[in-house]
């Protein structure tokens, strides 16, 4: 009788270690989530903060409207209606109107949503998941393709996009290291205190032990969407990210 009180209690542990795990993820993925909504909101309570490459000329700056050709092929590519990217764009200009985002534009931002923690390093993780060609700054082109990801696409898609936000050297594998700098990055920017290591170390134990299926380390993209996917918890969550916007 003791070990089968002894079992149930090891399964409900499990369960709500998994609950924990997931319900973290979603709390980081949806206060990324809120920071692009700071660039792309046409609010008057942050002030624009863009910085601009030096050389960038006059004659490089973005028109004050979405050419109709270029307007179609976004829509295509994003699955926002013209409408909608129309709004963007203008909330885009409004606050860049030199056509370029950089980590000085987030920073406000983050400031703003997490008042009690350092949020420096965390911003610099999103910034990177949206600077593909990694020279500094990211076009409009690029931030809509990134907010149809993680706004219109399906289970896999935003799975996938989630993936590649913690694979960090883009191998196609999340190490023990690259899940510990987010996660690490993720603590600092909501807590203040001594105790952010230690939680980090925990939170990553805890992830490789439901994720790793085969223990060699690091987690694939196959075990990622695997271990998400046959989790109804995560689901419901990634379900709620489409009435988020």
């Amino acid at each position: 009788m003791s070990n089968s009180f002894n079992n149930d209690d090891k399964s409900n542990q499990k369960i709500r270690n998994r609950v924990s795990i997931s319900l973290k993820m979603h709390r980081s993925f949806k206060k990324m989530k809120r920071s692009i909504q700071k660039i792309a909101e046409t609010s008057t309570s942050v002030q624009p903060h863009c910085v601009f490459v030096e050389n960038m000329q006059d004659d490089e700056k973005q028109p004050p409207y979405i050419f109709p050709e270029r307007l179609s092929s976004l829509t295509c590519q994003t699955g926002f209606s013209k409408d909608e990217i129309r709004e963007l764009y203008r909330a885009f200009k409004q606050h860049c109107p030199r056509g370029a985002v950089t980590t000085n534009d987030l920073k406000p931002a983050y400031a703003k949503l997490f008042p009690l923690g350092d949020p420096a390093k965390y911003t610099q993780i999103v910034f990177n998941t949206f600077d593909k060609d990694r020279d500094g700054i990211v076009s409009f082109g690029d931030l809509l393709n990134e907010i149809a990801f993680i706004s219109n696409g399906d289970v896999e898609e935003k799975l996938c996009w989630i993936f590649r936000f913690y694979d960090l050297n883009g191998d196609g594998y999340i190490t023990r290291k690259e899940m510990l700098i987010i996660i690490t990055a993720i603590y600092e920017m909501l807590h203040n205190g001594q105790t952010v290591q230690r939680m980090a170390n925990r939170h990553v134990d805890k992830v490789f032990e439901k994720m790793d299926v085969d223990k060699d380390g690091v987690i694939s993209q196959e075990e990622f969407m695997n271990s998400c996917k046959n989790d109804i918890v995560i689901q419901n969550q990634l379900a709620m990210f489409d009435k988020f916007w």
